[in-house]
């Protein structure tokens, strides 16, 4: 039986990530977490994880409460020679990538870039559709049916389970992202954060993610 291209080039990459600290890095500083973004394939019953525009592959390792978060990545759509696009919040060490959390993830199994640098936040949903944009400098919402909202005064309040945006000075819109599994309309993606906007007389729910 021939192999899948990506088992194929797992058997060609060396076992190292580069986001991985040295032993003298790690001696100079203590490590924290970071987003690492990549694929993610079901092989001889591990997950492996490989970085997006590098060479390389480790296994990972789900420290999330009660494994949640590959149940959630098998019900999305994972498994042999089914990958899936990811982005993980965890921690590099040795041989493999230890993940806490999410952040996106898609089964179109293409490494995705981000068109705006500046981007902290972005958030959708549905009945109506709606997209958010948020940088430090400004917020972007745009509603089905609705003229574009933006707005220059943000304040943002992070927290590790809750995102608190402020929007305006006078009469402040109050939004809130919330450290949650949120699964979007149409099955394809999945999200670690769900949102709630409260805008006048309505209240825009859905799921975040974060920028670049």
């Amino acid at each position: 039986m021939a192999k899948h291209p990506l088992h194929h080039f797992i058997a060609l990459c060396c076992a190292t990530l580069p986001l991985f600290a040295s032993a003298a890095d790690a001696a100079s500083a203590p490590a924290s977490e970071k987003i690492a973004r990549g694929l993610l394939l079901q092989h001889a019953g591990r997950m492996i994880f490989t970085p997006c525009r590098e060479r390389t592959y480790v296994q990972l390792e789900d420290t999330s409460p009660d494994q949640q978060l590959s149940a959630a990545l098998v019900k999305l759509g994972l498994a042999e020679n089914k990958p899936l696009y990811v982005e993980f919040t965890g921690l590099a060490e040795a041989d493999r990538l230890k993940v806490s959390w999410i952040n996106f993830a898609h089964t179109d199994a293409r490494c995705q870039a981000s068109a705006n640098p500046d981007e902290k936040w972005r958030a959708l949903g549905a009945a109506p559709d709606w997209t958010m944009h948020l940088s430090e400098q400004q917020v972007r919402l745009n509603e089905a049916g609705q003229p574009e909202f933006r707005h220059h005064e943000v304040v943002i309040a992070a927290g590790s389970a809750t995102v608190a945006i402020t929007v305006g000075k006078e009469q402040p819109e109050q939004w809130q992202l919330t450290r949650q599994l949120c699964r979007s309309q149409d099955k394809n993606s999945l999200f670690g954060w769900q949102a709630e906007l409260r805008r006048p007389g309505k209240v825009l729910r859905g799921c975040a993610w974060q920028g670049y």
